[in-house]
């Protein structure tokens, strides 16, 4: 079963509605990466597993092969921001998990902490109403 925030479902808008079809053929050749091509919105649809694949890796090898993706500004900034999340997940899985400290614990230290607003009222008083 794949962990779903491991699995990843990208769109890459290409430049020329030309270039989908051997773009898709040549991520489709790649074993745990799926394209699918969609040509007349210049559309590749691509998914993989973050461990095992990136998009940096994905758009390093559509550019390697010389394909080009599309130049606006929004795209490019969409994709560097997925890039830098998946950058950033992939750091995270690599670090060791924190250790489970359960809600009681917290509240207990808080209970014992100072506290800058104390209230000089008798317990007594509080509590009537």
């Amino acid at each position: 079963m794949l962990d779903p925030e491991r699995f990843k479902c990208r769109t890459l808008h290409l430049a020329r509605a030309q270039d989908t079809e051997p773009a898709a053929r040549l991520l489709h050749d790649e074993p745990g990466l799926t394209a699918l091509a969609l040509p007349p919105y210049r559309r590749l649809l691509v998914s993989y597993t973050l461990p095992e694949h990136t998009l940096t890796e994905v758009l390093q090898r559509l550019h390697s092969a010389g394909f080009e993706l599309d130049r606006h500004s929004w795209s490019r900034w969409r994709l560097a921001l997925i890039a830098y999340g998946e950058d950033v997940q992939l750091h995270n899985l690599t670090e060791p998990a924190a250790p489970d400290r359960s809600r009681a614990a917290f509240s207990t230290l808080y209970q014992h902490h100072q506290h800058g607003d104390r209230d000089e009222t008798p317990e007594e008083w509080r509590l009537y109403r």
